[in-house]
C-alpha cells in the first residue's frame, strides 16, 4: 500500500474524485441524490438520501478524499467502491 504524500497525510488531495464519481458511485449503492445547478465557482448543491441517513452538502468538482471518507461511512459503502474503474471489466461473463 503507498502512502500519502508527507505534504497530504490524510490522503485529501490524492484521493480526490470527479464529483460525477462520486455521485454515480452513491446511486449505485442505493442513495437518492439531487443536486442544482452548478454554481459559477463550479460547486453543486446536493441532497443525498437513503434509508437511514440524509445530507446534503456543497459539492466541488473535484471531491476531496476527506468529504469521499465522510460520505462512504455515513452511508455505508466501502471506501474501495469509490476507487474501483467501472469503465472495466471484472471478470467472465456470466453464462446464460
Amino acid at each position: 500500500m503507498r502512502l500519502p504524500p508527507s505534504d497530504d497525510p490524510r490522503g485529501n488531495r490524492i484521493m480526490r474524485l470527479p464529483r460525477e464519481t462520486l455521485l454515480y458511485v452513491l446511486k449505485q449503492h442505493g442513495v437518492q441524490v439531487e443536486c442544482d445547478a452548478a454554481t459559477s465557482d463550479g460547486r453543486q448543491f446536493c441532497t443525498l438520501i437513503d434509508d437511514e441517513v440524509a445530507e446534503a452538502h456543497w459539492l466541488p468538482d473535484p471531491i476531496g478524499g476527506d468529504m469521499v471518507r465522510h460520505l462512504a461511512r455515513k452511508f455505508g459503502i466501502p471506501s474501495h467502491a469509490f476507487f474501483f474503474d467501472v469503465s472495466q471489466d471484472v471478470g467472465p461473463p456470466h453464462p446464460h
